[in-house]
C-alpha cells in the first residue's frame, strides 16, 4: 500500500536543493507542491572568504556545515586541496558535495547536528579551524569549538533570504495541503512570512529536532521529525506517520 498516494505535501526548500525530496514523494504518489520560502546567493560581501581561503593551508581543519556552503565556498577554491588541512562534514550530503571535488572528509558524525560534530572532532585545543556558513545561522558549532580551545575563523559563505513563491505555487495550496515539510529553520521562518495570511491547516514535518525547535517557536506542533536528519529520513517519517493513522 502507497501511504502518501494522493497526500497533497508542500516542499520549502529552495529549488536547487528540492530535487532529491520531491522525486522521493512523487515516487510514493504524492501531490507535490514546490513553494521554496528561502533562496541562496553567495556572500554579499565575499572578502572575509576570500581572505581565508589565501591563507587555507594554514589551517588545521575545514568544516562544512551544509552542502551549500561546499558548493559556495568552492567558487573561489584554487585547487588542489591542501594535504595538510583536514575536512570534517556534518552529513552524508555534504560529504559527497566533498567528494565530488576530490576531497575525502574524515569526520562524519552519526548524528547529523552541529553538537555531534563537535564531539566526534576529539580534542581541538589549540587547532586552527576554519568555519564557513551561512549568514544566519546557529552559534552552536562556533561556541562548542571555541570552548574547547580551538581558534575558529568563522566566515560567511552564502546568504539566505525569504523568496516569495510563484502565484501559482500559493493558488496550489488553496484546496488544502496534508503536510508541509521543513528542512531548516530559515524554511520555517520564510513560510510563517510568506503564508500567515493564508490561515492554513498542515501537518509540519520537520527533518530534525533543530528544525522542529524552531517550528515549535514559532507556534506550529511538530508531530513529524525525522530520525535520520536527510530528506530520505525525513520521507520515511512521513511515511511512518501516515502508517500510524491507518492502524489507528
Amino acid at each position: 500500500m502507497n501511504l502518501l498516494a494522493g497526500k497533497r505535501i508542500v516542499v520549502t526548500r529552495p529549488t536547487k536543493q528540492a530535487t532529491s525530496i520531491c522525486g522521493m514523494l512523487r515516487e510514493r504518489g504524492a501531490e507535490v507542491i514546490e513553494f521554496p520560502t528561502v533562496r541562496i546567493e553567495p556572500a554579499s560581501d565575499s572578502q572575509p572568504l576570500l581572505n581565508a581561503l589565501r591563507k587555507l593551508n594554514s589551517y588545521d581543519r575545514v568544516i562544512f556545515t551544509s552542502v551549500n556552503g561546499v558548493e559556495h565556498t568552492w567558487e573561489h577554491v584554487q585547487p588542489p586541496w591542501p594535504t595538510s588541512t583536514k575536512v570534517a562534514a556534518i552529513g552524508p550530503a555534504t560529504a559527497s558535495a566533498l567528494r565530488t571535488r576530490h576531497v575525502e572528509p574524515d569526520v562524519v558524525p552519526s548524528e547529523y547536528v552541529a553538537e555531534a560534530l563537535a564531539c566526534s572532532l576529539g580534542s581541538v585545543q589549540d587547532q586552527t579551524i576554519l568555519l564557513p556558513r551561512a549568514s544566519k545561522t546557529r552559534p552552536a558549532l562556533f561556541n562548542l569549538l571555541t570552548q574547547a580551545g580551538a581558534k575558529v575563523t568563522s566566515v560567511t559563505a552564502y546568504e539566505t533570504h525569504v523568496n516569495r513563491p510563484t502565484d501559482d505555487a500559493y493558488a496550489s495550496l488553496k484546496p488544502h495541503v496534508d503536510v508541509v515539510t521543513f528542512t531548516s529553520g530559515s524554511t520555517v521562518e520564510g513560510f510563517i512570512q510568506m503564508t500567515s495570511h493564508l490561515n492554513l491547516m498542515f501537518t509540519t514535518a520537520c527533518i530534525g529536532p533543530i528544525t522542529a525547535d524552531v517550528a515549535i517557536g514559532a507556534g506550529l506542533q511538530a508531530p513529524i521529525i525525522a530520525d535520520t536528519y536527510t530528506s530520505e529520513g525525513l520521507v520515511t517519517a512521513i511515511e511512518h506517520y501516515f502508517d500510524e493513522l491507518e492502524q489507528a
